[in-house]
């Protein structure tokens, strides 16, 4: 890989196949493998119980980040049943509100004896939190909350699997946003407008060649997000809370090449 400056523009040049990428950063996308059951409880001495301690503790994964559970106390517990081993390298919190405590996540194979995994001790700002794990496999994996009180801006919760970008997107990246207007014309032509929402921004992105690793690391995102599931594309400096609204068919256009694109929208609360 080399610089190259076009027009006072700075971009990637792939000298082994002569491509040249966009200087915009893909970094990564944070989602979950499959939707678990979730049961709320405590843990004391490694052993999970469950009871019901925690209300709405189904809106910490309802792809909704305007509502928190409420009643979270100090030793509660959420446990997340994906059914089956899942392997998870992250953990990802978003908060309505500034909190300072700390959390510990757990992983279990049996959905009663618990394994301490990490913990993570900081300031949550407002937004999203990612906390990086240590790769592991399991059924189950569980959060414990510290202080009663100190998590009622807990509005969602991604445990999953990210993906790292490792080639930029060709030069024609772009990026806008949707309005929400509503514009509604009179029978005299008087245009009226009415605001629905807040802006959301929107991303577009296209590779014309990419290797098969790759592909087949996309194509497992795009099956498993589809067009409906919530992740969090991070750009390098700021989390997005996305859905994917196009892209990520693949053409083959040489051997073991592909292109490809990927087109993402804004969530917003």
């Amino acid at each position: 890989m080399e610089w190259i400056t076009i027009y006072d523009h700075k971009f990637i040049k792939d000298t082994g196949n002569n491509e040249i990428h966009s200087e915009t950063n893909m970094s990564t996308f944070y989602y979950q493998p499959s939707d678990p059951t979730i049961t709320d409880g405590t843990e004391s001495g490694g052993t999970f119980t469950s009871s019901d301690s925690i209300t709405n503790e189904e809106r910490l994964m309802d792809d909704s980040i305007a509502i928190s559970p409420t009643n979270i106390d100090g030793s509660d517990m959420a446990m997340f049943d994906f059914g089956s081993a899942k392997t998870m390298d992250f953990v990802a919190l978003y908060f309505t509100a500034e909190e300072t405590d700390n959390v510990t996540i757990y992983y279990s194979d049996d959905g009663s004896a618990v394994t301490s995994h990490a913990v993570y001790i900081t300031t949550f700002s407002t937004g999203w939190t990612i906390i990086d794990l240590t790769e592991e496999s399991h059924r189950y994996w569980a959060i414990k909350f510290a202080t009663a009180g100190s998590f009622d801006g807990l509005a969602e919760v991604i445990i999953g699997n990210k993906y790292d970008f490792d080639v930029n997107p060709d030069l024609n990246a772009s990026t806008g946003a949707e309005f929400g207007t509503e514009v509604l014309t009179s029978l005299g032509g008087v245009e009226y407008a009415n605001k629905r929402h807040a802006p959301k921004a929107n991303w577009s992105w296209n590779w014309s060649s990419i290797s098969v690793a790759m592909k087949t690391s996309l194509e497992t995102m795009r099956d498993t997000v589809q067009d409906f599931k919530k992740f969090v594309y991070y750009d390098g400096t700021n989390y997005h809370y996305v859905r994917l609204t196009g892209g990520l068919d693949f053409q083959e256009i040489a051997y073991q090449r592909y292109s490809t694109s990927i087109q993402l929208r804004e969530q917003i609360s």
